[in-house]
């Protein structure tokens, strides 16, 4: 019920997951900066801070010094994974995660948790609302590490 509620909130504040899912899967960092204004503007909550978390460390890809982009991508760690902790059983956190570690670079050294992540995603993600299931199941087509 809680999730519900959460879920909603989210939406009545503009926030669409399949939106989401598009933007963080882009380059348009113009659709990312609107993505983080909606999601900032919204109520606080986990499902806010682990969104806002994980796409704010696309973000940082797409600053101009390395200083900048080291400063917003430890910002939005720790935001996502503060919601992990909270929720370990949540698979859309983790879903996320495992989208973000995938993708960083290498010199960042995240990517510990990606084969949890792959495995936890892979045997939970049926449980999902359907924008999740559709999500997982776009991603893992070109996925190295998370095959269903």
């Amino acid at each position: 019920m809680l999730q519900l509620i959460l879920s909603f909130v989210l939406v009545a504040s503009g926030f669409s997951k399949s939106e989401y899912f598009k933007v963080i899967g882009g380059k348009d960092t113009k659709s990312l900066d609107k993505m983080i204004a909606t999601l900032e503007i919204a109520s606080s909550s986990a499902d806010k801070n682990a969104y806002l978390g994980a796409i704010t460390m696309k973000r940082a890809g797409f600053e101009e010094t390395a200083k900048q982009k080291l400063a917003l991508f430890k910002k939005g760690k720790d935001l996502l994974e503060k919601s992990i902790t909270a929720n370990k059983k949540n698979t859309e956190y983790r879903f996320l995660r495992l989208i973000v570690q995938e993708n960083a670079p290498k010199l960042l050294k995240y990517s510990a948790n990606i084969s949890e992540d792959a495995k936890w995603v892979k045997d939970n993600y049926k449980k999902c609302d359907s924008e999740i299931k559709q999500a997982v199941e776009n991603y893992a087509a070109h996925s190295v590490v998370l095959d269903l």
